[in-house]
């Protein structure tokens, strides 16, 4: 039997090349026999880079930038010298914070530097990947990085974050035009701003307040008032314009950018239609299984595809929202979760690759 592990990551507890590993490694317990072909995913968030790095064979680039708060670090984006593979995690993520949340402080300079080092290494095209973000700038960390100036009334420059949107009264490109096409990848369909924006919906995860979120999403709303008044672009209606703290609408705004569903783009780049149909099962899984994971995110996607092509599904997640609904997806088998054996989810997630290697040994 030939069995596809198509995976996301298990958050905050191990990546998806992990994640498939260890279920390959319960299966083969069971079914020594069984061909166990791996192809962990990412929908546009952390890891993303690292899996299109392993599938296309890319190399790493190391590079000095900063952290959200401005603290020097060592960062990475990986490349086949035409395009540049970006994640914004890796220099602007929450990750990098810890505890030290700070969601008034934190910008993506970090991120505009790996940029900007990848057209001075003459790359032609970006991807960025901009899931896990830890800031609300609406991108004005990387355009900052990139030549961007911002004054507010008084002319003093500005040196931007989320608390400081609101105060931008003027905006001054770089001398130069930067024409660089950059593909944005994402999972996230939210506008910038509104009851579904970025900060209502993203800044708490973050660390803010909800005196906090008014304030970003005040500044959101500012910052999409100047940006009209000077590029004549809406940046307010524009569906994944949220992602990342309004990143992907900053920067629709001043540069040369497209969104594209992350999924949509993994999975055309790792050739995962092909890998599901000549598969005769399906095992996919994440952490967080609930009604979010179908809103272009990867198992809802596999959930989708399978069907298509007629492929039974075992679903393994860490835990599953009680109130989901399958009744729609019959070529799910069942779905198993990791608190179903070990409920202290603390435990759970300590030892999610070993209670993986469980689940799935007991499936064959």
């Amino acid at each position: 039997m030939k069995i596809l592990i198509a995976v996301d990551k298990f958050k905050g507890s191990l990546n998806a090349d992990d994640v498939a590993h260890a279920i390959s490694h319960g299966i083969k317990k069971s079914k020594p026999s069984f061909n166990t072909q791996l192809h962990p995913l990412a929908d546009g968030g952390d890891g993303t880079i690292d899996i299109l790095k392993k599938k296309l064979n890319l190399k790493t680039i190391t590079c000095d930038t900063i952290d959200p708060i401005g603290r020097p670090i060592k960062s990475y984006y990986c490349s086949d010298n035409h395009t540049a593979f970006i994640e914004l995690a890796t220099s602007s993520g929450i990750t990098l914070l810890r505890d030290t949340l700070a969601p008034m402080k934190s910008n993506t300079e970090g991120t505009g530097r790996l940029i900007l080092d990848a057209i001075k290494k003459n790359h032609q095209h970006i991807v960025l990947a901009i899931g896990g973000s830890c800031s609300t700038d609406a991108g004005t960390g990387i355009l900052h990085a990139m030549g961007y100036q911002f004054a507010n009334n008084n002319g003093k420059h500005i040196h931007p974050n989320g608390e400081q949107l609101a105060t931008i009264s003027s905006i001054i490109g770089p001398d130069q035009a930067i024409t660089i096409p950059i593909t944005i990848i994402t999972d996230v369909r939210n506008t910038l701003c509104g009851p579904e924006g970025a900060a209502p919906i993203f800044a708490p995860q973050k660390g803010a307040n909800p005196s906090q979120v008014i304030a970003l999403n005040k500044g959101l709303e500012h910052f999409a008032q100047l940006t009209k008044q000077h590029t004549d672009k809406d940046i307010l209606t524009l569906i994944g314009g949220g992602a990342a703290g309004g990143v992907a609408a900053g920067l629709s705004a001043y540069l040369n950018t497209t969104i594209q569903n992350g999924f949509q783009y993994i999975s055309a780049k790792t050739n995962l239609e092909a890998a599901i149909a000549e598969a005769d099962l399906i095992i996919t899984g994440e952490g967080k299984f609930d009604q979010s994971s179908f809103n272009g995110k990867v198992v809802g996607e596999i959930l989708s595809l399978a069907q298509m092509l007629d492929k039974e599904v075992h679903i393994i997640c860490g835990v599953k929202d009680k109130v989901l609904d399958l009744s729609d997806y019959k070529n799910v088998i069942a779905c198993h979760e990791i608190v179903g054996i070990e409920p202290d989810r603390e435990v759970a997630m300590r030892d999610a690759k070993e209670l993986l290697e469980t689940i799935s040994q007991k499936i064959f």
